[in-house]
C-alpha cells in the first residue's frame, strides 16, 4: 500500500468530482451533469496535488473543503481513485468538491 492510499482525510467529508456542462444555458449558469465519488484519499495527497500548505490558517484552503477545478494532470492523478465514473475533461469542466456526512 502506498502512502497515499491510506485513509487519513478530515473525518466527516466525502470527496467527489463534479461535472459542470461547458456551454451556458440561457441565463448563463452551468449545470451539473455528472458526479463521481472518490475513494477515500490521504489529505497530504491531496494537498501536495493542488499545491496547498498543510499549515494554511484557513482550514477551508487547508483542508480542501472549498471547491478546486480539475486540470489534465490532476484528473489523471484522480481517476484512479473515482467511483465508477471517467473524469473526461473533454466534455465536462470537472471540480473537486467535497460533501459533509
Amino acid at each position: 500500500m502506498r502512502d497515499f492510499d491510506m485513509v487519513m482525510d478530515v473525518q466527516g467529508i466525502v470527496r467527489v468530482v463534479i461535472g459542470y456542462s461547458k456551454i451556458p444555458d440561457a441565463d448563463g449558469e452551468l449545470h451539473l451533469e455528472v458526479e463521481y465519488r472518490l475513494k477515500p484519499l490521504n489529505l497530504e495527497f491531496l494537498q501536495k496535488l493542488y499545491n496547498i500548505s498543510p499549515n494554511d490558517p484557513d482550514y477551508g484552503v487547508r483542508d480542501l473543503i472549498d471547491c478546486y477545478p480539475i486540470n489534465a494532470e490532476q484528473a489523471k492523478t484522480l481517476q484512479p481513485y473515482v467511483i465508477d465514473g471517467v473524469i473526461d475533461l473533454e466534455k465536462y469542466d470537472f471540480m473537486l468538491e467535497c460533501y459533509q456526512i
